[in-house]
């Protein structure tokens, strides 16, 4: 028998007694506790992996400068109803590193896109979001310009909705991992096509 548990947070809990007193208090204003849930009840839910795709936008060296480089990501909603994003992306490698040095992830350490605070982004139907990669071009220049060195894919992993199985979109990059020093920052996801500038 499949049973039915409703979960009350205590903002919402808050929200009923603080209606529940007005609508006694005040009865002029008409405010009801069944309005304040039925409020609460429409905002968009979680985005889902099969809501989204993600994709590197060509940047043909437009997100360069002074030794520093940058790779946007874009983020689309495919379906017909809104979700939210609120967040980083967790990011992994292939290759992972060279040698015995593996690449690590920061969060917004700003270069070429700016380090923004994490936001509710809401996703519309067909809307795009975004994220910045930012990484440094000119260390460790005694490493190969190629071959072992160079990464071949992003698996992104976005912040989607509790109890989905977690899955990562796969993305197809070039760049030489050792001459960044190892070290990639990601900036949260924003609510625009490409990733604010630093």
């Amino acid at each position: 028998m499949r049973k039915t548990v409703f979960h009350f947070c205590t903002h919402q809990l808050s929200r009923v007694f603080l209606g529940l007193t007005l609508a006694f208090s005040f009865p002029a204003l008409a405010v009801s506790p069944v309005d304040t849930i039925a409020f609460a009840s429409t905002a968009p839910s979680a985005c889902a992996f099969s809501q989204l795709e993600v994709a590197v936008v060509s940047s043909s060296g437009a997100f360069a400068a002074a030794g520093n480089d940058g790779v946007p990501f874009l983020i689309v909603n495919t379906r017909r109803t809104a979700c939210t994003l609120e967040g980083y992306p967790r990011l992994s490698f292939f290759p992972r590193g060279y040698k015995k040095t593996t690449i690590k992830v920061i969060h917004n350490q700003g270069m070429i896109f700016a380090a923004v605070k994490p936001r509710f982004v809401t996703m519309k139907p067909g809307v795009a979001a975004s994220f910045g990669l930012n990484y440094v071009d000119a260390a460790n220049q005694q490493d190969p310009s190629g071959g072992p060195c160079m990464l071949h894919d992003i698996y992104v992993t976005l912040p989607l909705r509790i109890g989905t199985v977690q899955q990562s979109f796969d993305t197809t990059v070039n760049i030489n991992f050792c001459f960044t020093a190892f070290v990639f920052s990601v900036t949260s996801i924003e609510a625009r096509p490409l990733p604010k500038r630093g």
